[in-house]
């Protein structure tokens, strides 16, 4: 199997994060900054000069009765002209934190819709402004993104159930009202057989009935998961719902010999559930390979196909193959603490790689 590269989902979003922000109007960083402490430097060691300067000049020829006066008028002078300049440079600045800190303030209170004045003449203040404003926008944007993408998951998976709870439950069960109807049309007649048989009838539609109203419940949340584990449950649903599929599906569950904790065989399980439905509805695959390993310090899991693949560095924001699939589980790694690569080209498949570091607490127990 090819070793997982070390190009991560962190450094993908840092690297997406700078473009967007630059893309936003964000300037670049400049080489060689901090001009505005510079001038305020500068500025205050001119007056520091002249102030010396002009005690020196005007104690020319004054009398030594009115050397004090002088020296403390052009002190007093030196001392309010630099409050002046000093405020003129760093009162922009003052300002913009100011404003900057309400606005972290309305962020931390879950309000994304901040901005700050981004019209300073002074460069670094223009610059630091224009790229907080981006940064906001883009938290605003992937914030409605993200929910977007809930509630579409959420439309989803209701549309599913209720398509079948209507195709295969609801037609189950009017098949059932038809039959007992009939069994009470036979027991009228005295036609005991024929009441039998469509008893019979009616007791295997009522068992059919029951299996796929647990297919749903698992699909929703699979209590073998709590029972039993990981690798069982990932067999049972290959088992149950990719059985017969057009790919082949190869496991190798060989070194998975770790009980996890359970929200990481949560979030393991619908990845490699969302992974795998992806790769079958759309990769054209012939063969995908499923391999998971756990360790004491890890656990890593690997979905490899041989379909038509995608240019993942065209398009890197969006699903290449047209859903919100494998954004839907970079988001499930990345809150588990973990790490993503999808790598893939035109013809040569695709190949997700998860790794998710465990503490000592999660390292997990051997499996009996």
């Amino acid at each position: 199997m090819t070793a997982p590269s070390e190009t991560t989902a962190g450094g993908t979003v840092r690297e997406e994060a700078a473009r967007e922000a630059t893309a936003a109007g964000a300037m670049p960083a400049p080489e060689r900054g901090r001009r505005l402490v510079r001038r305020v430097v500068l500025v205050n060691a001119v007056l520091v000069a002249a102030v010396a300067a002009g005690c020196v000049l005007a104690l020319r020829g004054a009398d030594a009765a009115a050397e004090g006066l002088i020296v403390a008028a052009v002190v007093a002078a030196g001392v309010g002209v630099a409050i002046l300049l000093n405020y003129l440079i760093v009162g922009p600045a003052g300002r913009l934190l100011t404003a900057l800190t309400r606005a972290m303030e309305t962020i931390h209170k879950g309000e994304l819709d901040c901005h700050v004045e981004d019209h300073w003449r002074d460069d670094d203040l223009r610059r630091l402004s224009t790229s907080f404003n981006a940064m906001c926008k883009r938290l605003g944007d992937e914030s409605l993104s993200y929910a977007e993408r809930q509630l579409s998951s959420i439309e989803e998976e209701r549309r599913r159930i209720g398509r079948e709870l209507h195709d295969e439950t609801s037609q189950t069960l009017t098949a059932t009202l038809v039959r007992l109807d009939l069994c009470d049309q036979a027991l009228q007649d005295h036609d005991a057989p024929e009441a039998h048989a469509q008893v019979v009838n009616c007791k295997t539609l009522i068992a059919h009935t029951i299996e796929e109203l647990k297919l749903i419940v698992y699909d929703l949340r699979p209590v073998m998961l709590d029972d039993f584990g990981l690798v069982p449950t990932l067999r049972w649903y290959i088992t149950s719902h990719l059985q017969g599929a057009a790919p082949e599906i190869v496991i190798d569950f060989n070194e998975a010999t770790l009980r996890l904790p359970g929200d990481i065989e949560t979030a393991l399980y619908r990845i490699t559930q969302e992974a795998l439905a992806n790769a079958v509805r759309h990769s054209d695959a012939t063969r995908i390979h499923v391999r998971l390993i756990t360790k004491p310090g890890f656990v890593s899991l690997a979905i490899i196909d041989n379909g038509k693949g995608f240019d993942a560095e065209a398009r890197p924001h969006r699903d290449a193959r047209g859903g919100v699939g494998l954004l839907s589980v970079k988001e499930r790694v990345e809150l588990t603490g973990g790490s993503v690569n999808i790598e893939s080209a035109v013809g040569r498949g695709t190949r997700l790689y998860v790794v998710i570091p465990l503490t000592g607490d999660e390292s997990g127990e051997e499996k009996t």
